[in-house]
């Protein structure tokens, strides 16, 4: 007659152990319905962002230009103007007020030029209606340059003070200022803001003043 053995103690520790980390048939289920849903994320941010960058992707933002040939161009003729103006002297390199003031009126005329070719090329090119919401493109472009023509004249003034201030003078009182304010922001910050909405990164304000 034989009798069992019961089971060692190294067993039934080594059988438990195996019950505790064996999945259960949900945990399983659970495991694999969560790595569904984020390959399934992940395949859904990668659509969205392919469609935004597509050009089927529309902006309904009143201010965007729907002449994007223009916004090219203009964009393309800001930066030889940006070129010019980065490659003038600073004011760290003036040896006198009035030789700063010199450099500054050299940067407003590539200012002057560009708002100039900007204003001409959007006479020629641009729609003065549109079937859409919005403003047409020319009333558009021809508010951003009116925006541009006061920063043109608050250029002149500085270099005009620059120019006719006494040794005594403190440099705090000869700093570039802006006389248009509107809501506590500046018209620059909307000047940038018209650039930036319409892809014309180049078209925002200089910063040699």
């Amino acid at each position: 007659m034989t009798t069992e053995e019961p089971p060692s103690a190294d067993a039934a520790v080594r059988a438990d152990a195996g019950d505790a980390t064996a999945p259960s048939p949900p945990r399983r289920g659970l495991r694999r319905v969560g790595r569904w849903l984020g390959g399934l994320f992940v395949v859904g941010s990668f659509v969205f962002w392919a469609w935004a960058f597509s050009p089927w992707a529309r902006t309904e933002n009143p201010g965007r230009l729907d002449d994007r040939s223009f916004v090219q161009w203009a964009d393309q003729r800001c930066a030889q103007a940006q070129a010019a103006i980065d490659a003038l002297p600073t004011a760290r390199q003036a040896a006198s007020r009035p030789e700063r003031a010199d450099q500054v009126d050299r940067g407003t005329d590539e200012v002057e030029a560009l708002v100039a070719d900007i204003r001409r090329q959007a006479g020629a090119a641009l729609a003065v209606s549109t079937d859409g919401e919005g403003p047409p493109d020319a009333e558009l472009v021809s508010a951003w340059l009116d925006d541009w023509d006061v920063y043109i004249s608050d250029r002149r003034s500085h270099s005009d003070r620059l120019r006719t201030a006494g040794d005594d003078t403190p440099d705090r009182e000869l700093r570039f200022l802006l006389v248009d304010l509107t809501e506590g922001s500046t018209y620059t910050e909307r000047m940038d803001g018209f650039a930036r909405l319409n892809n014309m990164d180049n078209c925002q304000v200089p910063g040699d003043v």
